[in-house]
């Protein structure tokens, strides 16, 4: 064998002991490169102008639609909608949901739920603090409830009462349109709490474990290594 050709068959084995880079492996659901945005992605702060006017919209119609039925409705001659299933009927309820209350005194009863409306509010905004960019439903169920929160604690300061009309004869109790509020931004939470959910912390982990093993690959090229 001449020098050249030996020469030429050292270089060659050189070539196959060194390690060489495999070609990255495309994940379509999440690249490292993703993962590490993702992880180091800042979190967006709440839009509280949106928690203000949305519940003050709730808010409003909830008043209005009080104020219609104070004005047209009685609770002798109600306003039938649909025969034996709904209809419109004043009524004060001193209480809270199925009258809860409602035979206490106002000194004990007023404050309760002055308490519970407070602490509602208090517990939407630290809630809304931290809400997601993805939690679609929770940013509309928190406005929902806290009109509708405001809306039954407007009419307690008002008239130490609340105003409810709508009535579905005997199968449920009469309500308003802040109960309906509620209940919608109620269910509205119960749905967030079914959908899936990114992991920051299981993204951060994935993140430096890409990280790392880059790192290690690049190590292992460099020349003398």
């Amino acid at each position: 064998m001449s020098d050249s050709e030996e020469k030429g068959s050292d270089l060659a084995a050189a070539a196959d002991d060194k390690p060489r880079r495999r070609a990255p492996v495309r994940d379509e659901a999440d690249t490292p490169e993703e993962i590490e945005a993702a992880a180091a992605k800042p979190k967006l702060k709440p839009d509280y102008i949106f928690l203000a006017w949305t519940s003050a919209v709730f808010l409003a119609l909830d008043l209005g639609t009080k104020w219609w039925a104070t004005k047209n409705l009685t609770n002798t001659d109600p306003m039938v909608i649909i025969p034996k299933l709904l209809k419109l009927e004043l009524a004060h309820n001193r209480g809270g949901a199925w009258s809860l209350l409602a035979d206490q005194p106002a000194n004990i009863r007023l404050p309760f739920f002055f308490a519970v409306s407070a602490a509602a509010a208090i517990f939407i905004v630290s809630l809304y603090r931290k809400l997601e960019p993805h939690q679609t439903a929770l940013k509309w169920a928190l406005p929902l409830v806290l009109g509708g929160a405001l809306g039954n604690l407007v009419d307690r300061v008002r008239f130490e009462h609340v105003v409810d009309f709508i009535d579905p004869y005997s199968y449920w109790p009469t309500f308003n349109v802040a109960d309906i509020w509620i209940v919608t931004g109620v269910l509205l939470m119960a749905v967030d709490m079914f959908i899936p959910k990114p992991r920051p912390a299981l993204a951060a982990a994935r993140a430096k474990r890409a990280a790392d093993k880059r790192a290690e690959a690049a190590e292992a090229e460099e020349p003398g290594t």
